[in-house]
């Protein structure tokens, strides 16, 4: 997902704060629900460009996408509602906040990706997986971690 910014003061003063508070605040609250899910293998949180224009949401996980997003919409609520609030052209938290509005919404910012993708999902594009497409269960379970 890769979210256009507002650009007034501001919006870019709530982002400084988001920036300023993400590691001891955010960042925590995240972790908690990325482990629960046990469904992403991976994610990471960028802002692009000084100012920031862009915020930006990679991973990777496992299974539908619409079961995917929901669950975030639901244990981040209040996380994803301050970052729409600070999204150019983002719905009010009111329409973002169904099942099928934020996986729409998240869809619509989110780039498509280049190539063409070689397990079960052919809108996610090229992804090289070193592991085939075993599933975040099946690798903590071959771990012990499971």
């Amino acid at each position: 997902m890769t979210a256009p910014l507002k650009q007034d003061p501001a919006s870019q003063q709530v982002l400084a704060e988001f920036r300023r508070t993400f590691a001891t605040e955010i960042q925590p609250v995240m972790e908690a629900a990325l482990r629960e899910s046990r469904l992403v293998h991976f994610a990471r949180v960028l802002l692009i460009g000084e100012p920031p224009r862009y915020l930006q949401v990679l991973t990777e996980f496992d299974g539908d996408p619409i079961d995917y997003t929901d669950f975030f919409r639901l244990k981040l609520t209040e996380i994803f509602k301050q970052v729409f609030t600070l999204v150019e052209g983002a719905p009010d938290w009111e329409q973002l906040n169904t099942r099928v509005g934020f996986f729409e919404f998240c869809q619509k910012i989110n780039p498509e990706a280049l190539g063409t993708n070689v397990s079960r999902d052919p809108n996610r594009g090229y992804l090289f997986s070193a592991y085939g497409d075993r599933t975040v269960e099946d690798i903590l379970d071959a771990l012990g971690a499971g």
